[in-house]
């Protein structure tokens, strides 16, 4: 999966949100009626009237990587603002970042596991044609049998028989998803999946038009050509929100290192500007401690450890723009539960351990040789360094070989990170549940796996909300990680464009920007 763990500099930057292949979705979602005795239901978003024009309908988006038009065969976070501008799925974010309809109006379940979603009336796709739910089928069954890597994102999203599916041992028919009728799309999971919602805005999972032959999009514009220049979009008149669409036309040109103020919006730029903001990714960057090592299986060794840490210090110095945490959740997903704050003095904590002055603990910091991690190592270093308590070591290697070192356990503080592929806690937090494939570490708690799995039954979400922050205070209590920051992804925005917001998926819809132009006096 995409998200995995983020042990290379390119990964951790590069593929925050994009490929969708672990987790990460905020807390938020279109309104509903969840409750117990009631299956939950999503009211259909209404039609927001179209934003004002201010002259030139024209938006030119730069790109530094390979422009792709297959969803399947994205490799890079920037390069999926084209797809979607060209598709919409059933789901898809709104400029903060959350979770709204899109091909769907609405969805129920009652037991998180059996999915109905409604499509909305008369969708189309470019050409006119009507699109309907068997398109979502016959797309998803199609990405089972490609040589896509995005067709695990299947497996994680839970779909029913998707494994056997996947692995021809069972017939297309089987997988989880089934067209009721036009408008109706049933979705099976086989286990509960009450985030499903916010995986759906993956781009893996568009609808795909039946006529491979014809190229056709479902989205706010669609393809105008493409020549060695660039990709030219045009705003699509069969899209069902078509006048809340200001932009006519996207023009989507190779950067090619001309100045910035020739764009309109540039992702992951290079030259900064005044113009440059920075968007939160579902990022981390931290540091792994080894819960099966004889000293740091202790939490009050690791609690000790932590509260020697400056992650303002550290981060400010290293990485400026970047969001300083201790928290493992990235910062929108705490609800402020990190602005509390709990004086620790790491002596009085280490005095109810066995290391003294005479036994003090020798902490070997491994990371990989790139001069960014080395520079937070020897920071991470000299910080731990000021307790007479703690001797520390520090070893460099490959990437590589730090990959089999952290497979084979032979660490104590490791260099690590995570990145969420939707937009939800549950991205994050099953990196500590037992039963998880993605729980490396080999931690158990079963007070942890109980709330995990409270909150997968759940139908309220209130309760789920509940539960995530209690998790992630478990996570804190223990200190399982050692947690330094969250990346940020920095996004040139001319000054004249509006309507985009920061978000943690780095999300920038061109159906939600306009243009304001000053009116000469």
């Amino acid at each position: 999966m995409w998200n995995r763990l983020m042990l290379g500099l390119k990964s951790a930057v590069i593929f925050t949100t994009i490929l969708a292949l672990n987790g990460c979705d905020k807390l938020n979602s279109p309104t509903s009626s969840q409750t117990p005795s009631s299956p939950s239901v999503v009211t259909e978003m209404q039609n927001f009237p179209p934003k004002p024009t201010y002259g030139r309908d024209k938006l030119t988006r730069a790109m530094a990587s390979p422009m792709v038009l297959d969803p399947w065969q994205v490799t890079e976070a920037e390069q999926t603002s084209l797809i979607r501008d060209l598709f919409e799925g059933l789901t898809a974010y709104d400029a903060q970042g959350n979770i709204v309809p899109g091909a769907a109006e609405s969805w129920q379940t009652k037991d998180n596991k059996h999915w109905m979603f409604i499509l909305r009336e008369g969708l189309r796709w470019s050409n006119g044609a009507l699109l309907t739910a068997q398109d979502f089928v016959l797309s998803w069954q199609a990405l089972s049998q490609s040589e896509s890597p995005l067709k695990s994102y299947l497996l994680y999203l839970n779909l029913k028989e998707a494994k056997a599916v996947l692995e021809k041992k069972l017939p297309l028919k089987d997988l989880g998803i089934k067209a009721e009728n036009d408008r109706t799309l049933l979705i099976t999971l086989d286990k509960p999946t009450p985030y499903l919602p916010e995986m759906l805005a993956h781009i893996a999972l568009l609808p795909q038009y039946r006529d491979a032959d014809l190229w056709v999009s479902n989205g706010a514009y669609s393809l105008l050509f493409r020549d060695e220049t660039g990709i030219q979009l045009i705003k699509n008149p069969y899209y069902w929100n078509k006048n809340a669409v200001s932009f006519k036309k996207v023009d989507y040109v190779p950067y090619n290192g001309k100045p910035l103020s020739e764009f309109d919006i540039l992702l992951a730029t290079h030259p900064k500007s005044e113009n440059t903001r920075y968007f939160p990714q579902l990022c981390g960057y931290f540091y792994e401690f080894n819960l099966h090592d004889a000293q740091l299986k202790n939490p009050l060794v690791r609690k000790a450890i932590a509260s020697l840490i400056s992650v303002t210090a550290i981060t400010n110095n290293e990485m400026p723009h970047a969001i300083p945490s201790s928290y493992f959740l990235p910062k929108a997903m705490l609800h402020g539960q990190d602005s509390r704050w709990e004086p620790v003095v790491a002596e009085q904590l280490l005095a109810k351990t066995p290391i003294t002055e005479k036994k003090p603990l020798t902490l070997k910091i491994i990371y990989d040789n790139v001069p960014l991690h080395r520079n937070i190592a020897q920071r991470l270093a000299r910080q731990l360094s000021e307790s007479d308590l703690l001797r520390i070591e520090t070893s460099e290697m490959s990437w590589q070989a730090l990959q089999e070192k952290r497979i084979k356990g032979e660490f104590q503080l490791i260099r690590s990170g995570w990145c969420g592929d939707f937009n939800h806690p549950m991205a994050f937090l099953g990196l500590f549940y037992s039963k998880s494939p993605d729980n490396k570490s080999g931690y158990t708690n079963a007070k942890y796996d109980q709330l995990f799995e409270q909150a997968l039954k759940s139908v309220s979400k209130k309760e789920r909300s509940e539960i995530y922050l209690k998790l992630s205070e478990i996570i804190q209590q223990e200190n399982l990680v050692l947690p330094l920051f969250q990346y940020t992804t920095p996004v040139y925005i001319a000054p004249s464009v509006m309507g985009a917001q920061k978000n943690p998926i780095g999300a920038i819809y061109s159906k939600d920007l306009w243009r304001k132009v000053e009116i000469a006096q």
